[in-house]
C-alpha cells in the first residue's frame, strides 16, 4: 500500500462524513494575497481583516492585480505605499511588485474569463513546493499554502499537527510538501474538502501509522 492510500484510509478514519467546502474568504486575488503578506507579523486578533475590509470600499474587490501594480509603482517608495492604503510600516514591502509581477505573468497561462477564475486554476494546479520559487519564498511555505487556500484550491496550510497526522499514517517522518502533497492527492480520491477540515481532524487520536506490511 502506498502512501496516498494511507492517507486516504486516515481521513476516512478521523472524519465522520465528508467536510463541506468554506466560503470563499476575500473576492479578489489582490486582497488574498494583502492578507498573506499582511499576516507574515504578528499582528493584534482581527487587525488584517479589518484592514482589508476597509480597502472594500467601495470596490469589494479593491481592483486587479494589475491595476494595484500600476498603482504601487507611482509611490518614489513602496513603503509609502504600504503606509497609505495599508496603515502598515510596510516591513513586508519589498514582496509586494515582485509579488505581482509574478502573479500576472503566471494567470495568463490558465483558463477563466475573470481573473479570480484564473488564479484558481493556478492555486489548483501549483504544488506545495512551488513556494521555493522566486519571489513566492518570500511568503514561505504556510503563507504561500495560505494563498492558495484564500484563492479556492483544495488544500491546506502545513501545520505541525497536520504533517503529524500525515506522518503517522504514512508511518513515517515527512517534509511538509510531501505532507500536503499526499493530503491533496488522498482529498482528491475522496473528493473531500481539505479546507473544510477543523482542527479536531488533524488531532483524531484514532488515527495511528499504517505500517508497512499492509497490503
Amino acid at each position: 500500500m502506498g502512501d496516498i492510500d494511507r492517507t486516504v484510509r486516515a481521513l476516512v478514519a478521523a472524519l465522520d462524513c465528508s467536510p463541506c467546502t468554506p466560503e470563499r474568504k476575500w473576492p479578489s486575488p489582490v486582497l488574498c494575497l494583502f492578507d498573506c503578506i499582511l499576516s507574515l507579523d504578528k499582528r493584534k486578533p482581527g487587525w488584517v481583516d479589518a484592514t482589508l475590509k476597509r480597502l472594500q470600499k467601495p470596490d469589494l474587490g479593491y481592483g486587479s492585480l494589475r491595476d494595484t501594480r500600476n498603482y504601487a509603482s507611482l509611490f518614489p517608495e513602496i513603503e509609502q505605499y504600504f503606509g497609505l492604503d495599508l496603515l502598515d510600516t510596510g516591513k513586508r514591502a519589498a514582496l509586494l511588485l515582485p509579488l505581482l509581477d509574478a502573479l500576472i505573468d503566471a494567470q495568463m497561462d490558465f483558463p477563466g474569463e475573470t481573473e479570480a477564475e484564473r488564479m484558481k486554476a493556478w492555486a489548483e494546479a501549483a504544488r506545495p513546493s512551488d513556494w521555493t520559487f522566486g519571489p513566492y519564498r518570500g511568503l514561505g511555505i504556510k503563507g504561500f499554502q495560505k494563498f492558495r487556500v484564500l484563492l479556492g484550491a483544495n488544500t491546506v496550510v502545513s501545520t505541525k499537527e497536520i504533517v503529524a497526522f500525515v506522518a503517522r499514517a504514512a508511518g513515517r517522518d515527512l517534509e511538509a510538501t510531501e505532507a500536503v502533497f499526499l493530503l491533496e492527492r488522498a482529498a482528491g480520491r475522496l473528493r473531500y474538502s481539505l479546507p473544510g477540515i477543523d482542527e479536531k481532524g488533524w488531532n483524531c487520536p484514532g488515527v495511528a501509522s499504517s505500517g508497512t506490511d499492509d497490503v
